[in-house]
């Protein structure tokens, strides 16, 4: 069972929890015994969750940020954990994207997770809490993949931020879980199917696809694992080695 310090069960709020990586993350915590209030903007398919509690939030919008935090902290009677869990990603071949697709990607993977924290730092440092805080980032921002490279560069200012969180707040535990390609995503429902298919040649026979696919539900657990470990270190990879 996921306690907190006071050995009550951890009070968390899962960001991005309506599908994939999300959904399977707040279901897992719900199982393990956590106390999960899930947040995103299609509030109804979370609130089909079972253990968890649904709150809407579109992260692009600071107001919503602020409030999904703070119906989470009254509902659960303070925060001893934040998982940020919302992503897009898109094709974004860098001699025709625009700046509207460089925003809405840094807008949900990195300024959204920047808003949900400004919000939730009251109440994750405040006292009797867990004090914990994780952020999923991707392979792909060690080498990123040609035709993605929005998505990547977006990752790696989350990891930035991951860093610079840790140093701000040293009493923050503050975990990154790098996801390698996870298959039961809804991340490639806006990829063009003949533009993917030269795309993913590429990645194939240049290398850049480094670890095997793997399902939300893999990843769920070492979040899980992560927010049961009293020490799990600043940076925890989450993707599947080649078998």
């Amino acid at each position: 069972m996921l306690v907190n310090r006071l050995g009550d069960p951890l009070r968390v709020l899962v960001v991005g929890a309506s599908s994939g990586i999300g959904a399977s993350t707040a279901t897992a915590l719900a199982d393990s015994g956590a106390r999960v209030v899930g947040a995103a903007r299609r509030e109804t398919r979370v609130a089909e969750l079972e253990g968890v509690t649904a709150v809407a939030c579109d992260v692009t919008l600071p107001e919503d940020c602020d409030s999904a935090v703070a119906t989470a902290v009254e509902a659960l009677g303070g925060l001893d954990a934040l998982v940020y869990a919302a992503g897009a990603t898109q094709l974004t071949p860098l001699d025709a994207t625009g700046l509207d697709q460089w925003t809405e990607l840094f807008g949900i993977n990195l300024f959204g997770a920047a808003m949900v924290t400004r919000a939730a730092l009251p109440h994750l440092l405040a006292e009797g809490s867990d004090r914990r805080a994780v952020y999923l980032s991707s392979d792909s921002l060690e080498k990123p993949y040609p035709g993605m490279v929005a998505y990547a560069a977006s990752k790696a200012g989350l990891r930035a931020f991951c860093q610079g969180l840790t140093n701000e707040f040293a009493g923050l535990r503050v975990t990154e879980v790098m996801v390698g390609p996870t298959i039961d995503t809804e991340a490639g429902n806006r990829f063009d199917p003949h533009a993917l298919g030269d795309w993913f040649t590429r990645w194939t026979e240049e290398g850049y696809i480094r670890f095997d696919y793997q399902l939300s539900v893999e990843v769920a657990a070492v979040i899980v694992e992560t927010l049961g470990s009293q020490d799990p270190g600043t940076r925890v990879t989450a993707a599947k080695e080649f078998s």
